[in-house]
């Protein structure tokens, strides 16, 4: 037979003879074996050298084995190793009372030491497994704790970056709000001074007040196009239907309007319904629209689309996948992530007026219908953004 991995087995027996035999069995296969004469000493014994195993006499002088095994299994120390009685007791009752103090298994007298071998290492496999399937859990439960904790400091972030964000966006309101004021006045004189004062100008005069107004004007939408952004973030979402494909012509016939010397071909899917707030959804489409035909404004003929991929960007997706593609001006990839970043802008001011915040509120409304949005473009060649609406 081969010889077992080496464990430490404790024979407690008040029969000498009994104790040599097994003694020199199981030291010849491996085991390291430790011997103890009663019950008391075998429990003075485990408390300085645990056994993986006790061989325990049921008959003993003082304590018997049932007592001394109900006080190892009383023991923090020692309640989880394997306890093997050895008897000549044959009685159903004295197993069963066995049993109830905590043994795994009898061996009856005479000893017969292949059944002895046999039997411990059953048992020391056994919790050998039961060893590692502790170690086991306890590293699970461990990784659970530190998932926990980790959940738990994720969240406490996220909530005060939510804290965060929201006094900020009290703050740009509150600043944007009260900025308005001294706008409008200031305009209100550049009007009184081209209107009544205008003949008092020379010429450079005329320019440096047009400038001025023209300043005004552009700080007029930038604090208007900030108030938006706060209003989108904080403002109560009620989810119904939304025909986009109705709002996305409603918008084209608005952006004709502006320009009816422009060739703009308008291609718009029908039928595209989706879930969600209608006022937001259509400050989405007015953007993208309206970037579209913006950066398209150089182009003697342009194109501009609205559209739906049935299964998504990616076919392995269910969602579906929005988008508005134009051929204007396009934009380098390498720049993509600065597209929705608030106040950045791709283009000069001298290119393509405009404030910068119109793509991070449409960002923001997306990702408060659980959506994304993201886009593909390529200098002089167009762009098309896309965005999913969770």
């Amino acid at each position: 037979m081969k010889k077992p991995e080496q464990n430490t087995i404790l024979i407690v027996d008040d029969m000498p003879n009994n104790l040599g035999a097994l003694l020199d069995y199981l030291t010849d296969f491996g085991f390291e074996v430790l011997v103890a004469e009663d019950g008391e000493s075998a429990i003075e014994q485990v408390e300085y050298a645990l056994p993986d195993i006790i061989l325990l006499d049921v008959l003993m002088p003082g304590i018997d084995g049932f007592e001394t095994c109900s006080r190892l299994k009383s023991n923090q120390t020692t309640k989880d190793i394997p306890v093997i009685f050895m008897t000549a007791l044959s009685d159903g009752e004295d197993k069963v009372k066995g049993f109830s103090v905590g043994g795994v298994d009898y061996i009856t007298k005479p000893i017969q030491q292949a059944e002895v071998l046999a039997r411990v290492t059953t048992h020391l496999s056994i919790r050998n497994l039961q060893q590692k399937l502790q170690q086991q859990n306890d590293r699970l439960q461990q990784e659970i704790w530190d998932r926990i904790k980790i959940e738990q400091q994720l969240q406490t972030r996220t909530t005060q970056l939510e804290v965060a964000n929201k006094e900020l966006e009290a703050f740009s309101y509150s600043v944007a709000h009260d900025l308005r004021n001294p706008i409008t006045s200031i305009n209100g004189y550049i009007w009184a001074l081209e209107e009544e004062y205008a003949s008092l100008f020379d010429e450079d005069g005329k320019h440096y007040l047009e400038r001025v107004r023209v300043a005004t004007e552009r700080m007029e939408q930038l604090i208007d196009d900030i108030l938006r952004l706060s209003q989108v973030t904080s403002s109560k979402m009620q989810f119904d239907t939304v025909d986009l494909s109705h709002i996305t012509k409603e918008i084209a016939i608005s952006l004709r309007q502006t320009s009816n010397q422009r060739e703009v071909e308008f291609i718009i899917a029908e039928g595209v319904v989706v879930q969600g707030d209608s006022p937001l959804l259509k400050i989405v489409l007015e953007n993208l629209l309206g970037n579209a035909w913006k950066y398209t404004r150089n182009k003697p003929r342009a194109r501009i689309e609205f559209g739906v991929l049935e299964r998504g960007i990616d076919t392995a997706s269910s969602l579906h996948t929005y988008f508005v593609r134009d051929d204007g001006a396009g934009f380098d990839m390498a720049k993509a992530d600065k597209l929705f970043g608030a106040f950045c802008r791709l283009h000069g001011k001298n290119e393509f007026e405009g404030t910068g915040i119109g793509l991070a509120t449409v960002q923001r409304i997306i990702h408060r219908h659980g959506g994304q949005i993201w886009a593909d473009g390529e200098v002089n060649k167009g762009a098309t953004f896309y965005f999913t609406l969770g």
